[in-house]
């Protein structure tokens, strides 16, 4: 019964980090080991400093933790001062004097007292600080637990032994199952977090082994624990050796994303819930991939990231009082040969793709040299046309310019030829005027019009006279 009240302080976290600090400290270990058997000059200064016990045991524990106590003594008992006819029981001290009968008093300091005919045994004081209790056993089977902060004096007629052990510190979103005997009947409860739980006397904790990380791989019993972590929680598992259509054997590395919901029904259910994941997820893992070959398998892993290819994990799950939030696929392995064909066909493909998009860019860039010459041409004729068109606009303006300037011309010259016509035949209407007002007044006078006006303009004068016919004939000659 003793063992049953000491407490593993590791919560249910599934995380590998507590396996890394375990295989660190081994390591640390077994190197340790080496340097000694090679008898290294820094293996004998390592030792000189430490055990290699305690070497270990500081690498599990975490930084800047305190080794545990192991004792819950008073370390300042004080025996007392005796002398010759007295017996001095110091302040904060107990003993207990034994008369000659044998009868046994506590005597209780400070205090001085007759000491002949008495013996004098010292009290052990046990004490317990805040997070812890002391376990007290009784000489009759009774048994009490103190919750800290508390102290006993240790009777040895009622007491039989008084131990120390620490109370369980429930954090936030933390439970513990706590398991009660009481006549002949066990009975089961939860306890959540936060809380500080000290169990009573006859009660114990349930101790959970699960599969747990060791070395890489998920073993039974790897991890023990009594705190149930009720967060989301997460764990690494690969599925070794699974077999494709073709006979390509991979192994497909996954990340399991869970919480748990239901504390009685995962303790109705299951004793190893990541045992009963583990193998879930392997088989339907072996199932998706059985039916693919290695090539098809490559093509359709993104279908290993969704829930629904996972059917019996989250069937299970949910029996077991989990809800399955998400499985995230962290790639896959394949044994050496598999591996190089493999990085040998990647690398194939890849220059291929490579020589397929050098191709393609030096293609891309004829057409764009293309393009580019087609635009620049296509942008000459634009320009070509629309400085034709504007010659063409500036000739034709130019042309209208000198049409309706040679019309001004015009009909300036008009209008003068006009007026000059208009002025001479004003002139010569007024010379006519003058001339028949002169010639009038020469009738007037009796001047022979006629022969004023033809004198000295015929070129010959031929005059007739007679008063018979006469007949003229004239030649050109």
């Amino acid at each position: 019964m003793a063992r049953r009240y000491k407490y593993s302080k590791q919560s249910g976290a599934l995380q590998d980090s507590n396996n890394i600090v375990q295989q660190q400290s081994v390591t640390l270990a077994a190197d340790l080991d080496e340097l000694m058997a090679a008898d290294a000059p820094a293996a004998r200064a390592m030792t000189n400093q430490m055990t290699r016990r305690q070497l270990v045991e500081r690498t599990r524990r975490p930084a800047g933790a305190t080794p545990p106590t192991e004792s819950a003594l008073d370390p300042h008992n004080n025996r007392g001062n005796m002398s010759m006819l007295f017996y001095t029981v110091e302040d904060g001290q107990r003993v207990l004097a034994v008369d000659q009968a044998g009868k046994m008093e506590v005597i209780e300091g400070p205090r001085r007292i007759w000491r002949l005919g008495r013996r004098f045994r010292p009290m052990e004081h046990y004490v317990a600080h805040p997070g812890e209790f002391l376990i007290v056993r009784y000489r009759d089977g009774q048994q009490e637990h103190l919750a800290g902060p508390a102290h006993c004096w240790l009777d040895p007629r009622t007491h039989l032994s008084v131990e120390k052990e620490e109370a369980v510190q429930i954090a936030a979103e933390e439970a513990v199952v706590v398991y009660s005997e009481a006549d002949a009947d066990v009975s089961r409860r939860i306890v959540h977090g936060p809380a500080t739980f000290v169990p009573a006397p006859g009660e114990w904790l349930h101790s959970f082994s699960w599969h747990g990380s060791v070395g890489g791989q998920k073993v039974p019993n790897g991890l023990v624990f009594q705190k149930l972590w009720l967060l989301p929680d997460q764990m690494y598992h690969d599925v070794d050796e699974v077999r494709t259509a073709d006979d390509a054997v991979i192994t497909v590395r996954l990340m399991i994303f869970f919480r748990l919901v239901d504390i009685e029904q995962m303790l109705s259910t299951t004793h190893d819930p990541i045992g009963d994941f583990v193998n879930a997820a392997t088989s339907d893992v072996v199932e998706f991939v059985r039916r693919l070959n290695f090539d098809t398998f490559k093509q359709q892993t993104d279908q290993l990231n969704s829930l629904e290819t996972y059917r019996q994990l989250s069937q299970r799950a949910s029996q077991c009082g989990y809800k399955l939030d998400n499985v995230v696929y962290r790639g896959y392995g394949a044994p050496r040969a598999l591996q190089q064909m493999h990085e040998k066909a990647t690398e194939s493909r890849t220059r291929l793709q490579l020589e397929k998009a050098t191709e393609q860019q030096a293609q891309e860039l004829e057409d764009l040299k293309q393009e580019r010459d087609l635009a620049r041409a296509v942008r000459e004729r634009e320009e070509s046309r629309a400085t034709f068109e504007h010659k063409m606009v500036l000739a034709r303006r130019r042309l209208e310019e000198d049409l309706r300037a040679e019309a001004a011309r015009s009909e300036a010259a008009r209008d003068l030829a006009r007026l000059d016509a208009e002025a001479a035949r004003t002139q010569a209407a007024a010379d006519d005027a003058r001339q028949q007002a002169h010639l009038a007044q020469l009738k007037g006078m009796e001047v022979d019009l006629t022969a004023l006006l033809t004198a000295g303009q015929a070129d010959r004068v031929i005059e007739l006279r007679g008063s018979t016919g006469t007949h003229l004939h004239l030649r050109d000659d």
